[in-house]
């Protein structure tokens, strides 16, 4: 097998018409990523930049900057609907949970997909989003109840709950959250007011509360997926209007209709925070 020292080798190395390979090869880590070697200089392969919907079991992928969508797939997983997900930026999957009993699926980009486990309960997680680590927090209505999944690739314990608990109601509809992972440990979530409008909050990894940080009045108040970008960029996604809103977690100022999506009873969102291309 050609080792990574060779590889890197004849990369560097002036080649014949005088110049290294590297600069005929942007990212040489893009080619070891096909390789079968063990890299732990290498990054992960590079993220989407699309914001994800998924609206039963239509996959839908929205070009936030172009102001545009495309349906992906019409029936991923068997056509039966899937709520909660979130992109796993370890492995650029989304994954999600679907049916009554909560299986947890994982989607590839184009559609496909296949089940990795089952979470049970009686009550479908409608929220969710994976974590920089690699764990995917998923809960009910407001985060009323709330599992941590291990689905960091090649762990002992992929796929299994580590993790639960339960969380008081914050006055607040929630429908979905984000992490940033330059944020701290938290999940953000932008939540209907009852009083008008919308409010920011964040979830607490430690102490399993919420934050109200800020309302905005005169915002959609449906908003079901949401999604960010690495500056600190919320994008909520409302289901009546298919308006795509633009919040900032950072400064609290006020958001603003940043796209369109497609409005639908229900909907959620993912997207690779660490893509701050839009």
């Amino acid at each position: 097998m050609v080792s990574f020292w060779n590889l890197l080798l004849l990369a560097t190395a002036p080649a014949a018409l005088g110049a290294p390979l590297l600069d005929l090869i942007p990212n040489l880590c893009d080619l070891l990523h096909i390789l079968p070697l063990p890299i732990p200089e290498c990054p992960p392969p590079p993220c989407d930049k699309h914001g994800w919907l998924i609206q039963g079991a239509a996959l839908i992928r929205v070009d936030i900057g172009a102001r545009n969508y495309q349906t992906v797939a019409t029936s991923v997983g068997g056509g039966t609907a899937i709520n909660g997900i979130g992109y796993n930026r370890l492995d650029n999957f989304l994954y999600g949970c679907q049916g009554t009993n909560n299986q947890i699926i994982r989607i590839g980009l184009d559609g496909s997909s296949s089940i990795i486990g089952t979470i049970g309960g009686s009550v479908t997680n409608n929220i969710g989003d994976i974590d920089h680590e690699g764990f995917y927090w998923a809960a009910t209505q407001n985060a009323a109840t709330w599992i941590k999944v291990d689905l960091r690739p090649g762990s002992s314990t992929y796929g299994q709950v580590v993790d639960s608990g339960t969380t008081p109601a914050p006055g607040r509809g929630i429908s979905d959250w984000v992490h940033f992972p330059i944020a701290g440990n938290y999940l953000w979530a932008v939540g209907s007011n009852p009083a008008g409008g919308s409010s920011l909050l964040r979830w607490g990894f430690n102490t399993h509360s919420w934050e109200i940080l800020a309302d905005y009045p005169d915002t959609d108040s449906d908003f079901g997926g949401e999604y960010g970008s690495i500056n600190g960029t919320l994008w909520a996604s409302s289901n009546g209007s298919g308006r795509i809103w633009a919040f900032s977690i950072f400064d609290l100022t006020a958001p603003y209709v940043a796209s369109q999506g497609p409005a639908s009873s229900s909907n959620d969102g993912a997207r690779c925070v660490s893509n701050i291309f839009v």
